[in-house]
């Protein structure tokens, strides 16, 4: 049930849906308009000139309404995105909307919640390392991936150089 409800939803969340959707509904009202308006005009006036021109003004009019509807419905899940990808960018401490409105979309946006967690964890093992708790390069990480794991030896190989001069300062003062 849940996967059915899932796969329906996605599907009329879809750009490409919404985007096939309106324009076949655009181009029904188009025909249809035009023909009944047509018919309508050349019954109220014998002006072949305004029988074809009102239909044409109008039906004009409506698909500039539709494309700038159209416009801002596929821009704006694009732009939510783009803007948590800035607001990542600038600092790795931020909350994210868990849906933009759009399927392709939702799933950059999944992509980057992840990003976001895998660098707050990152972040969060600097700053106990910057504390002194050099204990975290020893602590294996959960879902680690190829950076978790490239950091990872980072810290350890950061940790033994400090374990290094620690031991080098004990051994020069026993020396002195």
């Amino acid at each position: 049930k849940i996967m059915a409800r899932q796969s329906s939803n996605s599907l009329l969340n879809s750009l490409k849906v919404k985007l096939w959707l309106a324009t076949s509904c655009l181009a029904f009202f188009i025909c249809t308009f035009g023909l009944v308006s047509y018919f309508l005009v050349s019954f109220l006036t014998s002006e072949v000139l305004y029988a074809v021109f009102i239909p044409f003004l109008f039906l004009g009019f409506t698909v500039m309404v539709f494309g700038w509807w159209l416009s801002n419905e596929v821009v704006s899940p694009i732009e939510k995105v783009s803007l948590l990808a800035k607001s990542l960018e600038r600092g790795a401490v931020t909350s994210l909307p868990r849906t933009t409105g759009s399927s392709e979309t939702d799933e950059l946006l999944k992509s980057l919640h992840r990003n976001n967690q895998q660098l707050q964890i990152l972040v969060g093992l600097m700053d106990k390392v910057a504390n002194g708790n050099l204990d975290v390069a020893l602590t294996p990480l959960e879902n680690s991936d190829r950076l978790s794991n490239s950091f990872q030896k980072l810290l350890a190989k950061f940790s033994e150089s400090i374990h290094a001069k620690q031991e080098l300062e004990k051994l020069s003062a026993e020396v002195s």
